[in-house]
């Protein structure tokens, strides 16, 4: 069946059937703002003149409703050019910080904030509704340290000015020099297990990003310690993933030609 006809007949099944429901709820109005929020905290000026502990210090969450776990947040200047900044928030491990791995999770969309992930999936936060936010007890953070980050810029607090990526080379390109400024703020975990992980889209950043790094850790200074994978669901080959839906619907008789 022509690839076309199969994207037709999946939207057309889609509006019938209730599939595919998109897991990101609409928001038809932001939250007013209660209080000036400040400027983003770029830590990219601190790393660059060395200044490690002030950076740390400064990255610091605070707020209330998360500080009975310690984390990290901020962005990473990735292409200074068009002033692209790399939002991240970070969750050391609960477990044995210093020995165990680091994973990195990107959300899909194209588009989603990571921030999906870490309130919604996996992440050591649960909101459930009102204020405040409960405590996950299958977060992967109880054994793992956690970096989300909001990619590609554009993407939730993530911001640019016109450098939004046009392939994934330059997605790659982005989120390797962020990690390589996060592993400059935490040095103690370079040498750690790192895998890299997402779900939907991300089948595509995923791979982009474990590229970049394979390809430049033979001559790197500052090398990742890159282990595995991780994709879920992932929407890595559009074209021939979606030729096997057609076969798939022909086969259940949902579609006779």
């Amino acid at each position: 069946m022509n690839p076309v006809g199969v994207v037709l007949v999946l939207s057309q099944l889609a509006g019938a059937l209730g599939a595919f429901p998109n897991p990101y709820r609409p928001i038809a109005q932001a939250a007013p703002l209660l209080e000036d929020v400040g400027e983003p905290l770029l830590l990219t000026p601190y790393l660059a003149e060395g200044r490690l502990e002030e950076a740390r210090a400064a990255a610091q969450v605070t707020v209330e409703a998360f500080a009975s776990v310690p984390s990290y947040s901020g962005f990473f200047t990735v292409d200074a050019l068009f002033d692209s900044n790399l939002f991240f928030w970070f969750i050391p491990s609960q477990g044995d910080y210093l020995s165990d791995p680091v994973v990195l999770w990107l959300q899909g969309g194209p588009g989603a904030s990571s921030l999906y992930g870490l309130f919604s999936e996996n992440g050591p936060f649960v909101v459930a509704g009102g204020e405040g936010a409960g405590l996950r007890p299958t977060a992967w953070t109880r054994q793992h340290s956690m970096i989300y980050i909001d990619n590609p810029a554009g993407t939730g607090f993530s911001y640019t000015n016109g450098g939004l990526a046009r392939n994934e080379t330059k997605v790659g390109q982005d989120l390797y020099a962020a990690l390589l400024q996060f592993f400059t703020l935490f040095p103690e975990l370079q040498l750690n297990e790192f895998f890299v992980s997402g779900e939907s889209y991300a089948g595509k950043y995923v791979p982009a990003i474990a590229h970049t790094i394979h390809q430049n850790n033979a001559a790197a200074e500052l090398r990742i310690n890159l282990q595995g994978l991780l994709i879920g669901d992932g929407l890595s080959d559009p074209v021939n993933m979606v030729r096997g839906y057609g076969q798939y619907l022909y086969q259940i008789g949902l579609v006779d030609a």
